[in-house]
């Protein structure tokens, strides 16, 4: 079968054939209907520090899917049958280590990523353990159910504390921190303030649902987001990882409110904890993936519910084969989530 594949140490991706897998015990084999491309990618694609510490090639690449059931492996229970359009929890968890036997399953301390520690779905077919699959439907588009992975991320960073009648703040509007925008908004935040650099993302904040619109550069993000904010914050919502970003959002946060921080930065940050969180009673909550299967429920009553509208968070469609421009077009910062198909 064809598939995107990082087959060397060195930038770029290759598109080849692969062999076709199969579902081995407890797995399904899904037809991909859909794909979205992550910025995990883009740093394979770049075959930066992080890749070259933790991808072992060749590895077939993509970890946000959406396909159709065509193979049940052996000991599959018949939760998700033939036929069945499911999307795809990407991280493989251990059951064993202390956090998984707690419940704790997104920070299982074993824990591995498609398209990253084991072949994703950047193919025409991925198996993927049962438990992965989460049944969504067909009236869910293959690209929304596709999207479902990181719009989980926003979903989970929104979930910390009540949001009826609060002031959010969301620090860096890329896919995630759009979505995290209709999230705030679907739990009932009363003002929502989108604090981003790019105005392409900032525009497509609005059409997610920010009430304010702050382009960062021009001067500090903590003061334009405070006068746009007309008053206390409750919540920040950190997106992006820039280190002046987590700086602003704790600070720009009430005494006594909270900050989900879910941006991974290229460099560390450096906090006043004493005088900004500690003296302040500030909560702040390191944000990774999804619950298991908590934020899947909750990412897909929003969705069937029509309390969000994730397509239009999908700016652009390429076929799988055209994915160095779809890259391209990430890089430039012109777009919201891309979508890929087989």
């Amino acid at each position: 079968m064809r598939a995107v594949i990082k087959e060397s140490p060195r930038p770029g991706i290759a598109i080849t054939d692969v062999d076709e897998p199969t579902a081995g015990p407890g797995e399904l084999l899904l037809q991909v209907a859909a794909a979205s491309i992550c910025g995990t990618d883009i740093h394979l694609y770049d075959w930066n520090p992080w890749a070259q510490a933790r991808v072992h090639l060749p590895r077939v690449m993509g970890h946000e899917i959406c396909g159709e059931v065509v193979g049940l492996g052996e000991g599959v229970d018949e939760r998700v049958r033939l036929g069945d359009r499911v999307a795809v929890e990407s991280h493989l968890v251990c059951h064993h280590c202390p956090a998984c036997r707690r419940g704790d399953f997104h920070v299982c301390a074993a824990t591995r990523i498609l398209g990253v520690d084991a072949d994703g779905g950047f193919a025409a077919r991925v198996a993927i353990p049962a438990e992965n699959a989460w049944p969504v439907g067909p009236e869910v588009a293959p690209e929304v159910a596709a999207a479902m992975e990181p719009f989980g991320n926003a979903v989970h960073a929104c979930s910390y504390r009540e949001m009826t009648g609060a002031t959010v703040a969301v620090f860096g509007c890329g896919p995630i921190g759009c979505a995290a925008v209709a999230v705030a908004k679907a739990r009932g935040a009363a003002w929502v303030v989108a604090v981003e650099p790019n105005r392409y993302r900032l525009e497509l904040a609005g059409r997610m649902g920010a009430d304010a619109l702050v382009q960062a550069g021009a001067e500090s993000a903590e003061a334009a987001a405070r006068r746009a904010a007309r008053g206390d914050v409750d919540c920040a919502l950190e997106m992006s990882g820039a280190p002046v970003a987590v700086v602003a959002a704790t600070r720009l946060v009430r005494s006594g409110g909270w900050v989900s921080l879910l941006g991974i930065g290229d460099a560390p940050t450096t906090l006043d904890l004493s005088q900004d969180v500690v003296m302040r009673g500030v909560t702040l909550h390191g944000v990774t993936g999804r619950r298991l299967y908590a934020t899947w429920g909750e990412t897909s009553a929003y969705l069937h519910s029509g309390a969000i509208d994730a397509s239009a968070l999908i700016t652009h469609h390429y076929a799988m084969d055209d994915i160095e421009e779809a890259i391209r077009l990430i890089k430039s910062g012109r777009c919201g989530k891309v979508s890929l198909r087989p």
